[in-house]
């Protein structure tokens, strides 16, 4: 009598198709993990990317001006200082400003508390806020 055992059986057929299938999902399941958390973090730099962008030129135009005036119109910063205008836009991200107010800022008289709140437009749970002191050192205008 000839034995053939070459073959595989369906025990070991399904088995081994269980096993894949397990090793696949995780596989998975890791690899659309890592995009999800590839993708936040991409976010999140961005929103550091445009705070600091936000926050040096804020600095430097209330180190700068004579005085300026904020608005925050549809998730923009609008900044009118000698005669200029420059926005803070971005297509993905929203710019809140608390407490803009509706005077001129005065920077050689006071320092400007400032709380900007930056959201990710497509992700409103990924933001970041900016909790600072726009401050010029007092004194220094020979005017005064």
């Amino acid at each position: 009598m000839i034995h053939n055992e070459r073959g595989l059986t369906l025990v070991e057929v399904l088995a081994t198709l269980t096993i894949l299938s397990i090793i696949g999902a995780v596989v998975w399941n890791v690899f659309f993990q890592g995009i999800h958390y590839t993708k936040k973090a991409v976010s999140q730099n961005s929103i550091q990317q445009e705070a600091n962008i936000i926050t040096m030129r804020l600095t430097r135009i209330h180190q700068t001006s004579e005085s300026y005036e904020l608005e925050n119109p549809d998730c923009t910063i609008k900044v009118k200082y000698s005669e200029q205008e420059e926005e803070f836009h971005h297509n993905d991200l929203c710019f809140s400003l608390e407490n803009a107010p509706e005077e001129p800022i005065l920077p050689s008289k006071v320092d400007y508390p400032l709380l900007i709140t930056i959201t990710d437009k497509h992700h409103p749970k990924n933001k970041f806020v900016i909790d600072t002191t726009l401050y010029r050192l007092k004194g220094s205008n020979h005017n005064e």
